[in-house]
């Protein structure tokens, strides 16, 4: 812990000099210097939790960061594995499950959800694919915030995040194992990914309102390789215990991690953060009542094993 901290004081110092879009150098102090309660997940992994009062409000927020080379990354889709049983809701069959029965049907020891789906159905809405398995594809009314991909490959030890159209992800994803379509972009190549309005194309309420937010990044070694890996959730809609994020909080944030790249994944009451020692660590807004208890069943997640 005292190792995390002192590399987040020199993080800290550097964007006391730099120009952000949100946040200021007393919110980077507050997020160094906050209670932060740790489990160790062994083999270099941490989960870590704090209350915080930055961006003058209360952010609750939940960490999960491990090291690339020691845990394999990879997508779980619940429609790709025996679950032994299939959800109806609506008359429509489906394979979604909570967050933490997906992990632990997986043998995760950590895991976030996954990337935007349609909350009737709980089919995906974003492109996602297994090997040559394509769960889903992106539907053109996401393109307002669907900008980029997770991929993986190397049994789970190499990843990267990037830009990528909706048109182009079979090209640009080729030779990539798994790939996961979400947005928007918050980190690439070790600069914030800023949005004008026209970018918005009039979806402010998504970008600049505050909700609850599941992210996901990593750090880089001197090769640019993804080095440290991180699950990051932001609960919200609860005043005065945890008001949620901005998308450029969020960028702010993975910046004050040191993250070189990172993406934002599906939001709102599908934001769980679980690892096999703490169970789910944030507060999911889906039953409305603070507690661990409010995961939304969700078609598929991010694990770490």
């Amino acid at each position: 812990m005292k190792r995390i901290l002192l590399l987040l004081g020199a993080l800290c110092a550097l964007t006391m000099t730099a120009h952000a879009q949100a946040g200021s150098p007393e919110d980077s102090l507050a997020f160094v210097n906050a209670s932060w309660q740790v489990t160790d997940l062994g083999k270099g992994g941490e989960a870590r939790y704090a209350s915080i009062r930055m961006f003058d409000s209360v952010q609750s927020v939940s960490i999960i960061s491990y090291p690339a080379r020691s845990f394999k990354t990879s997508i779980v889709e619940g429609e790709g594995m025996s679950m032994g049983e299939t959800y109806v809701k609506r008359g429509v069959a489906n394979h979604a499950m909570h967050v933490s029965v997906l992990a632990e049907a997986a043998k995760a020891k950590a895991a976030i959800n996954g990337n935007y789906f349609n909350t009737r159905t709980f089919v995906p809405i974003c492109y996602t694919r297994i090997g040559r398995r394509v769960f889903s594809r992106t539907s053109p009314k996401e393109t307002f915030r669907t900008n980029g991909v997770v991929v993986i490959k190397g049994c789970g030890h190499k990843l990267d995040i990037f830009t990528c159209d909706t048109l182009s992800y079979d090209t640009a994803t080729r030779g990539w194992k798994e790939v996961m379509a979400a947005g928007p972009m918050l980190m690439e190549d070790g600069k914030e990914v800023l949005y004008t309005k026209k970018q918005k194309q009039s979806t402010e309420t998504f970008y600049d309102y505050r909700h609850p937010r599941s992210l996901f990044g990593f750090t880089t070694d001197a090769k640019g390789r993804a080095d440290r890996v991180y699950m990051i959730v932001i609960d919200g809609r609860f005043p005065g215990q945890a008001d949620g994020a901005s998308i450029a909080e969020c960028s702010y944030i993975c910046r004050i991690l040191g993250l070189t790249d990172a993406i934002n994944l599906d939001g709102g009451g599908s934001s769980t953060l679980w690892s096999d020692q703490t169970g789910v660590i944030n507060y999911p807004y889906d039953n409305k009542t603070w507690d661990h208890k409010g995961e939304r069943r969700v078609p598929d997640i991010l694990i770490a094993k």
